[in-house]
């Protein structure tokens, strides 16, 4: 069975309508977060999971967590998901790996900063996101819709190693901590 996250991802989404994709192609497919079919259904068989994160904070307080509803659809469904998508311009969308999800912590300036991290479905991409995790993430995360966009987030090849990846992430918040106090 092919397991997928559709990351979402963008600055004031609208998500009454990601809400009504849900509910109008979605819903009728949910099942319990535990599910493991012990039958493969020949017509459905894509575990999905979506997630959004909207670069507004504001925003994206207001839209409750997809993370944790699972849909059994098959790649036809996936695919009008993501079309529909599309056609309401609404930001970027990314198939994740549901099974790679994590977190980094860098140190600017004596305080610590941290990240989400999110990978491909292809696992050649790891997907950094400025997190709520963090206090000192607080700052950034109120001022990020305000960023240039190719600074919201941080893709960065898988073949770096861990220690690559905090030296990227670091120049990364240096980078967008330069802009916002400026």
């Amino acid at each position: 069975m092919k397991q997928v996250l559709l990351f979402i991802y963008g600055c004031n989404l609208d998500h009454s309508n990601i809400s009504f994709l849900e509910k109008d192609r979605l819903s009728r497919f949910k099942v319990e977060w535990d599910y493991v079919p012990c039958k493969l259904n020949e017509k459905r068989d894509v575990l999905f999971q979506y997630d959004v994160y909207d670069v507004n904070l504001e925003k994206n307080r207001k839209c409750s967590s997809r993370w944790f509803s699972k849909y059994l659809i098959d790649e036809h469904q996936l695919e009008a998901f993501e079309y529909s998508l599309s056609k309401l311009n609404m930001g970027m969308y990314i198939r994740c790996n549901p099974n790679i999800r994590g977190h980094i912590e860098v140190t600017v300036n004596d305080l610590e900063y941290s990240a989400g991290i999110l990978g491909s479905e292809d696992n050649k991409t790891w997907i950094y996101l400025i997190d709520e995790e963090s206090e000192n993430n607080e700052m950034i995360r109120y001022k990020l819709h305000l960023l240039p966009k190719e600074m919201r987030l941080l893709t960065i090849d898988t073949g770096f190693s861990y220690e690559e990846q905090k030296v990227k992430v670091k120049e990364w918040i240096e980078q967008i901590l330069r802009v916002i106090v400026s």
